[in-house]
């Protein structure tokens, strides 16, 4: 190797090392670190702003929920069951995706729908308000101090939520006996569900939904508030 091929050479290598160096810095600056966007809205219903620390009581009653099937057909590696695919034609999806499409819908079905009761005048009475405080508590000291630390929730966010799912649960329960299902097969209670038919096509219709795709997309369910270790 003459003088003139080692200098080539050498270039080589030094533009190699830069731009290896350059992608590992743009992987550790583009990580995502869930805490950091814990204020940041990542769902608009209508005009009501839903920030990802107010998410995250969904995100952790979610991801309970399937840890415990997790648990169940993997007791040694539950991170097995988040990352089962299941094959259901254009609706295949991971496990930890369907977890993620729950909680969102979920988020937004109980904002419309606790928002429709307060315009009609709907409230909570003396023993429903005390069963939501009561569920808030227990949901909140179900919560180990990382769990809390992570979603960054507090128990006055949580009896908050708590108090919006017994009011939408109210409405619904009210619109199963109200509501005309003609030309629906489903029973009016899952045709009113986030993924009924009569939600679907009758009511999400006629409110704005706006996502936060840059946070939302980089979060994955089932290693926020299980599996973190």
């Amino acid at each position: 190797m003459n003088k003139h091929e080692k200098k080539i050479f050498t270039y080589i290598i030094v533009i190699s090392c830069i731009l290896i160096a350059m992608a590992l810095l743009g992987t550790i600056l583009s990580r995502f670190n869930y805490q950091d966007h814990l204020d940041e809205t990542v769902i608009t219903v209508d005009d009501t702003e839903i920030t990802l620390r107010e998410f995250g009581c969904y995100i952790y009653e979610v991801e309970a929920f399937v840890q415990k099937q997790a648990l169940i057909y993997d007791p040694e590696n539950p991170k097995h069951w988040w990352n089962t695919h299941f094959s259901a034609g254009m609706d295949s999806q991971f496990v930890c995706d369907l977890a993620k499409k729950a909680a969102i819908n979920t988020c937004i079905l109980e904002e419309i729908y606790s928002k429709k009761a307060a315009s009609e005048g709907i409230t909570l009475d003396i023993a429903e308000e005390k069963q939501a405080l009561e569920e808030a508590k227990v949901l909140y000291n179900s919560m180990n101090s990382e769990q809390i630390r992570r979603t960054g929730l507090d128990e006055d966010i949580i009896i908050e939520i708590r108090r919006k799912h017994a009011l939408a649960s109210k409405y619904s329960a009210l619109m199963e006996k109200s509501l005309n299902f003609a030309g629906f097969s489903e029973e009016p209670k899952e045709l009113l569900d986030w993924d009924g038919a009569y939600f679907q096509e009758k009511i999400l219709p006629e409110h704005m939904i706006e996502m936060n795709d840059k946070v939302l997309d980089k979060i994955t369910l089932g290693k926020i508030t299980v599996n973190y270790e």
